[in-house]
């Protein structure tokens, strides 16, 4: 950049003199820089020319001037940065830094102003946390930003800041019921809930944050405003463009607290995480429903009723399952399975009690009743009646043979299909000849 532009206006002793121009260039080309000169003096009636920088004047005792008279605001005592060298920093607009960011910027004038957070994220990145607020509150009090941590401060924040589901508004009077306020289980220790006041002290935006991992979603309140104090405060927006990994939201911890109803829990409205993971004294986050495997739990988040159901996994459906629809444990695969899966899938051993898959099933006759029983059990306590064909209670199937002391030559198999036939012939017969004679009055009953 070698060209800018200046406005030629009279002094006090009647000379003109130079007037940089920062809303213009500067430009690479003197052609260029003609040609905008040539269109500004049309436009604001006064004779505008181009100039060289490297023929500039002292741009720096001009802008030293304008702090040391007051033409600038000074930066307040607070501040207590050593000064950047040709910076010339001063309060710009109310409650941003204005500075001077090159030297082609220099010789024309132009001011950047960013916010405090911006300027000090830039140019003095080792600045602790808890110093880098107290400037940026010195600077612009409703643009610091401040950190909830514990389940109450957080709580605090929902019930007295910008409007939302989680709020203390008369239509969410049933969260004062509740063991906590359904935003408490974010105090777990990784998550915290960011927030500016306004001038009066008054809460004024919000939202979730992650420190560790300086991040940020949904902001509520004063957007704008809330969004550059985080960005500022060097945090990635995780809604600020189409191909977020919301993925870097798993894992963080969420306090874990029951509800009055069993197999229910205390769970906030997530705008950016769907799920809360049970692992064992605490939930973490995750953006994707998880694995299914024996034992994993989760609930459900982004309802605004502040509760949340736990869901199951069941082994035998292979689908996750509301905890309160009931499980129960099946012998066997020796592990629980949900009561639909109870239902569909397995039986209740009549002898024992216990339930068992429906593979595992024997029936058992005794007594003319039919029974279930397990197989393991039945191999200890029944067998296999080839006469009846039917399984049986040990020492409940009859062998006609056991008693019989004829020899081998005189026994009659009394379950050979030939004997059983004639028996069954001579039956027919002896029922038909009976029939006959009763007709005929050969038969005399003694009523006696």
């Amino acid at each position: 950049m070698s060209f800018y532009l200046v406005m030629l206006a009279p002094d006090g002793a009647g000379m003109m003199t130079d007037v940089p121009l920062p809303d213009y260039g500067p430009y690479d080309k003197g052609s260029e820089a003609a040609k905008f000169a040539k269109v500004l003096t049309d436009r604001l009636g006064k004779k505008v020319q181009p100039r060289r920088i490297a023929q500039a004047g002292d741009w720096r005792e001009r802008e030293a001037e304008k702090v040391a008279n007051g033409t600038v605001t000074r930066l307040p005592t607070a501040w207590d940065l050593p000064p950047i060298k040709d910076h010339f920093a001063h309060v710009h607009s109310g409650n941003l830094i204005g500075f001077i960011e090159s030297e082609e910027l220099g010789v024309i004038g132009r001011v950047t102003a960013i916010t405090a957070g911006r300027y000090i994220s830039r140019f003095y990145p080792d600045v602790a946390d808890d110093h880098r607020r107290r400037l940026i509150a010195a600077i612009d009090p409703s643009g610091e930003v401040r950190f909830a941590t514990t389940p109450d401060e957080i709580t605090q924040i929902y019930k007295e800041g910008p409007g939302s589901c989680m709020d203390a508004k008369e239509s969410h009077g049933s969260f004062f019921d509740y063991p906590c306020w359904p935003t408490a289980p974010y105090g777990a220790g990784d998550l915290a809930v960011a927030y500016t006041l306004n001038s009066q002290g008054r809460i004024q935006s919000r939202c979730v944050c992650w420190p560790a991992r300086k991040l940020f979603g949904r902001c509520y309140g004063d957007i704008q405003r809330m969004e550059a104090a985080m960005t500022a405060e060097g945090y990635e927006n995780l809604r600020a463009g189409p191909s977020v990994d919301w993925k870097k939201l798993d894992g963080a911890k969420l306090l874990k607290v029951p509800s009055k109803a069993p197999f229910e829990y205390v769970m906030p409205y997530f705008d950016d995480i769907k799920f809360a993971v049970d692992i064992g004294d605490h939930f973490v986050t995750a953006v994707a429903e998880p694995e299914g495997a024996p034992g994993v739990r989760f609930c459900k988040t982004g309802g605004t009723t502040g509760l949340a159901p736990i869901y199951r996994w069941c082994p035998r459906l292979k689908t996750f399952r509301p905890e309160e629809d009931g499980f129960v444990f099946v012998n066997g695969p020796n592990i629980e399975w949900s009561d639909e899966a109870i239902s569909a899938h397995t039986f209740v051993c009549d002898a024992t009690g216990e339930v068992w898959p429906i593979e595992h099933r024997v029936l058992v006759y005794e007594n003319g009743k039919r029974k279930s029983w397990s197989k393991t059990y039945f191999d200890q306590h029944g067998e296999y009646c080839s006469t009846s064909q039917k399984n049986k209670p040990k020492g409940a199937v009859v062998n006609p043979l056991r008693q019989d002391n004829r020899s081998p030559e005189e026994r009659v198999d009394l379950f050979d299909p030939q004997f059983i036939n004639e028996l069954q012939r001579l039956q027919q017969t002896i029922d038909r000849d009976m029939i006959r004679r009763l007709v005929d009055g050969d038969f005399v009953v003694d009523a006696a």
